[in-house]
């Protein structure tokens, strides 16, 4: 109840950033000024939408919608969804090659939602101008998504307890950053629920975190790329336009 009482307000909120949008407003400090309250408004949207959905979770009432999908065409659109703050940190993001044809079933929206918050993690515990790699591989008949960054790291105690609802590090990591402690464990949830699994390694506070997603195959591989030869290496070619 509380979370879509909450929706209210924000929804003023960004109808009024739109408004300001279409003045066309000049002055760069109201420029400045409307970026930054749309930035906040997406991230509490985010927050809310992460609070009904692990509500869902713990009551069962999350069912997905699997389709037929390619794995590089659900990356993008992760992307997509973080470019912004990407951008707003001026973080360099690096799509390292890996293969394009990987299919999987899956729900598109809760798979790139799954991403989105891992990548989202990385920004938002990056120094500003730092780096984030994003690699696919194949590993032992599963597709593997790394995601990795150069930012604050994560302290050993807290690693155990990293996908736990509500943890909560040392230094309240997730609360300074705008957070509820919740995103991780939706992940895992969502991961989970696909048949996969999500795993993350860090050397320590300062030295960078590292996040896997290991997701099993579609067992008729190819049939997605066949429909439309020339879709996927345009899908991967967007992504690293997107990551420059």
């Amino acid at each position: 109840m509380l979370a879509h009482e909450l929706r209210n307000p924000l929804a003023s909120i960004r109808y009024a950033i739109e408004v300001l949008r279409r003045l066309d407003l000049q002055e760069p400090r109201a420029e400045w000024a409307r970026e930054v309250v749309d930035r906040q408004a997406a991230q509490m949207s985010r927050m809310i939408d992460e609070l009904l959905d692990v509500s869902r979770i713990t009551r069962g009432q999350i069912t997905l919608h699997p389709v037929p999908l390619n794995l590089a065409a659900v990356i993008v659109r992760a992307v997509e969804v973080n470019l912004p703050l990407i951008k707003a940190r001026q973080l360099r993001l690096i799509v390292e090659s890996g293969p394009l044809d990987i299919d999987l079933d899956g729900d598109e929206v809760r798979l790139t939602q799954a991403l989105a918050n891992i990548l989202n993690n990385a920004a938002k515990y990056s120094n500003e101008g730092g780096r984030i790699w994003l690699s696919v591989e194949i590993e032992s008949g599963e597709a593997a998504v790394r995601i990795r960054d150069e930012g604050i790291g994560i302290p050993p105690e807290l690693l155990p307890h990293i996908f736990d609802l509500f943890t909560q590090g040392p230094r309240s990591l997730d609360r300074s950053q705008g957070g509820l402690g919740i995103g991780l464990s939706l992940v895992r949830s969502l991961i989970e629920m696909h048949g996969g699994r999500v795993g993350v390694s860090s050397d320590g506070e300062g030295r960078g975190t590292e996040f896997v997603v290991w997701l099993p195959l579609r067992r008729e591989q190819g049939l997605i790329a066949r429909r439309d030869p020339h879709d996927l290496p345009a899908t991967w070619s967007k992504l690293n336009f997107l990551a420059t």
